[in-house]
């Protein structure tokens, strides 16, 4: 069941909370900003494609983005959602969620979450690695393997890192919320890591990055990108 909720402790801030998982933010209204994707609009995004990697409205019912790599290592896209606004600020709740089916759980690289201005978050040649350049709240996994971590990054060094999924093909909810104290990190509902300090302070937009690990081509399709943070 889906119903309406005071978010936070702001009189002037509410959402529609999923009654399974509490921690769920799908919409909200009031003293918020947010970013709800329901549909792939070019004028949303900056977009940087490495190769031949289109990015496409999903034809699926349940999904939005397709992100569909070239058949070449590091192949992939790394986008953005344009106008960075959200920050991990004392007193002011913040939740990140996003549902993705990947269709090769060990030949790709995957970023997504909170992240600052930045065209490579991972590497686009020579290694596969996170390359975050500025700040992150984000869930990361690298080829040639099926870990996946929940990581903050400060002004490019690493604060906090727990071990946070073994990824597969199925679709899979990766989410954090921000308590304005403290940040929680989910995997399908379940929390998997609590960070109480080394918290980046930095402007963040919310970000995915999708790379090929090796000469075959991969898929990330986007079921839900849901960004909110209270104002006021």
């Amino acid at each position: 069941m889906i119903y309406p909720s005071k978010i936070g402790e702001s009189e002037n801030a509410y959402g529609l909370i999923d009654s399974r998982y509490p921690h769920r933010w799908l919409d909200a209204w009031g003293a918020v900003d947010k970013d709800i994707i329901n549909s792939y609009r070019v004028a949303d995004w900056t977009v940087t494609a490495t190769g031949t990697s289109p990015v496409a409205a999903s034809l699926l019912p349940d999904a939005k983005i397709l992100i569909t790599t070239e058949n070449v290592e590091y192949a992939g896209d790394n986008m953005q959602i344009l106008g960075s606004r959200f920050k991990l600020e004392s007193g002011k709740p913040l939740y990140f969620g996003a549902k993705l089916t990947i269709s090769n759980a060990t030949q790709c690289d995957l970023l997504v979450g909170l992240a600052g201005t930045d065209t490579t978050l991972t590497n686009a040649s020579s290694s596969h690695a996170v390359a975050v350049g500025a700040s992150a709240v984000c869930f990361t996994k690298l080829d040639e393997s099926t870990t996946g971590y929940f990581k903050t990054i400060t002004t490019a060094t690493e604060g906090n890192s727990a071990t946070a999924f073994t990824l597969d093909t199925s679709a899979h909810w990766y989410e954090f919320v921000y308590d304005g104290a403290t940040l929680f990190g989910y995997v399908d509902g379940v929390r998997i890591a609590t960070f109480a300090s080394s918290l980046p302070t930095a402007v963040l937009t919310p970000s995915i990055c999708f790379r090929a690990g090796t000469t075959t081509a991969v898929t990330c399709t986007i079921h839900d990108f849901v960004t909110i943070a209270v104002r006021g």
